[in-house]
């Protein structure tokens, strides 16, 4: 399926919208978050936040290149989750200088 088709299910609020851009950019997404967290569980929840924030923003901006407005929108969820874990209560990295 082509970008514009799955874009054009997108703003036809049509479920498969996200079933055809999991099978499209599943895997490229995942590697996005995982080469910013570094955890396989992590990278896989910025991904369905991804498809979430897809569904919720494409109708608003029809994207010219689809992968990258996907790319773009997990990278900044995965750097907000990795800035998250790393705050100054959560130990803000001292945790792993001291082991």
């Amino acid at each position: 399926m082509t970008d514009g088709q799955i874009v054009d299910l997108y703003l036809a609020r049509d479920e498969d919208a996200v079933g055809e851009t999991g099978k499209k950019y599943g895997r490229y997404l995942f590697t996005v978050a995982y080469n910013v967290l570094g955890d396989e569980s992590d990278a896989a929840e910025c991904v369905n936040d991804a498809y979430l924030k897809a569904w919720e923003s494409i109708p608003d901006a029809r994207p010219a290149s689809l992968s990258a407005y996907l790319g773009k929108i997990t990278r900044n969820l995965a750097i907000n989750r990795y800035k998250a874990s790393k705050t100054k209560r959560r130990g803000g990295g001292q945790v792993d200088a001291a082991l």
